[in-house]
């Protein structure tokens, strides 16, 4: 599943890029924040359990950084038939065992040529043991992966000094950690945990 999952998302990004003699389809740019080093993002993107999508556009370098959001009980169904017309799905051996687990959070690197490769891939807990309802638990994961994406509006770029050019901190980032403070602050939590399970991390 999560191979399947990669495969198209992949697939998707590389649409972003196609040579501008092809044809493309541009996703629609829901909001976007303008800074000093970067701009931010958040576009509509049509795969399957999609909840965020954020494209940091970097004024330096050759790449720019990709946040995604997927809702893990949509990833992991099976269509088994339809009633009148609307399709019944259900969960997955994969997801059941798994469950306590809501999410699935990807930071990629995204090369101007449509290449792209994860810096992390990880299954997490954005709900905890909320019990405010589904709307709060979804509003709260959206919020905290929002404000992960905007903390590249906050990195200076020192041209200088190589340890502070501006990518050189986005390579830095402790993304996990980054998204716990956020996910903490959304569900006044300060003792829940994301659960991490990685997938795919880079160097691994």
């Amino acid at each position: 599943m999560a191979d399947s999952w990669l495969v198209k998302l992949q697939h998707w990004i590389k649409q972003l890029f196609r040579p501008k003699k092809k044809p493309r389809t541009y996703p629609k740019i829901i909001k976007r924040w303008d800074g000093t080093d970067c701009s931010v993002l958040r576009i509509e993107r049509d795969t399957s359990g999609e909840k965020a999508t954020y494209r940091i556009v970097s004024v330096h370098g050759q790449c720019d950084y990709l946040i995604t959001l997927d809702y893990l009980r949509e990833l992991h169904t099976e269509l088994v038939g339809t009633f009148q017309g609307t399709p019944i799905r259900i969960s997955t051996m994969e997801y059941q065992r798994n469950s306590v687990l809501t999410h699935r959070f990807a930071v990629w690197r995204v090369w101007r040529n449509g290449v792209s490769d994860p810096l992390g891939i990880w299954d997490v807990d954005l709900e905890g043991n909320s019990q405010r309802g589904a709307n709060f638990a979804e509003l709260a994961s959206r919020n905290a992966v929002k404000m992960v994406a905007l903390s590249a509006l906050v990195l200076g770029h020192v041209p200088q000094i190589p340890f502070l050019h501006w990518e050189a901190q986005m390579e830095r980032i402790d993304w996990l950690a980054l998204l716990e403070e956020k996910i903490r602050e959304q569900l006044s939590n300060d003792l829940h945990n994301l659960r991490a399970c990685a997938i795919l991390q880079d160097g691994l």
